[in-house]
């Protein structure tokens, strides 16, 4: 079958994009990097949920909220990496590598409200986010980081209320108990 000729992009298109990419790119990139946990993925993630955004434009409904439909974008893309990677090898990085130093340019994500909210989580914390699944990350991050209603969540992540609800339960749970974990950890394991 021939695929279908690439139409040629319309300005209202190219200002829809520049306007998302300027009003949203950022709280994208930290939803995704949030995620994947890595500045690399992140990136990634970000720049394939702006061509989609580029490609489906059309489809965005004025009145709803733009942070919830990309959410939804980057989480689909975000899933359908993890399908792709599963079964295969992949090298886990110790815990204990120093931190990665940015050729004195700080990461997308670093900003001064961002600065301060890292030093204010504890080492604990986040070290117990990071053991979360990423479904279970996701749901603690947009309840309580990003503070969306369930009904958002819901939207977002594809399901129902009540599964966002039993989700974000045992991902607070489980949180709770591995951050107490963390804190009982032997210093010098760290």
């Amino acid at each position: 079958m021939p695929r279908k000729p690439v139409e040629p992009s319309t300005p209202e298109q190219n200002a829809f994009v520049e306007r998302a990419i300027e009003q949203y790119g950022k709280a994208t990139y930290n939803f995704a990097y949030r995620l994947t946990g890595n500045e690399a993925d992140a990136r990634d993630l970000t720049q394939d949920a702006f061509i989609r955004v580029y490609r489906a434009w059309r489809s965005f409904q004025p009145g709803t909220s733009f942070l919830s439909w990309i959410y939804r974008i980057v989480t689909n893309l975000h899933r359908d990496e993890l399908r792709r990677r599963k079964g295969r090898f992949q090298e886990e990085i110790p815990e204990d590598n120093a931190p990665q130093e940015f050729g004195g340019q700080k990461p997308l994500a670093v900003h001064p409200i961002d600065d301060y909210v890292e030093r204010q989580l504890s080492e604990p914390l986040s070290r117990a986010l990071r053991r979360l699944s990423s479904e279970q990350r996701q749901v603690i991050i947009l309840a309580d980081i990003e503070e969306y209603s369930y009904q958002e969540i819901a939207d977002i992540m594809g399901c129902s209320i009540g599964t966002v609800r039993s989700r974000l339960h045992r991902a607070r749970a489980l949180l709770r108990r591995l951050v107490l974990q963390e804190q009982e950890r032997p210093q010098q394991t760290r």
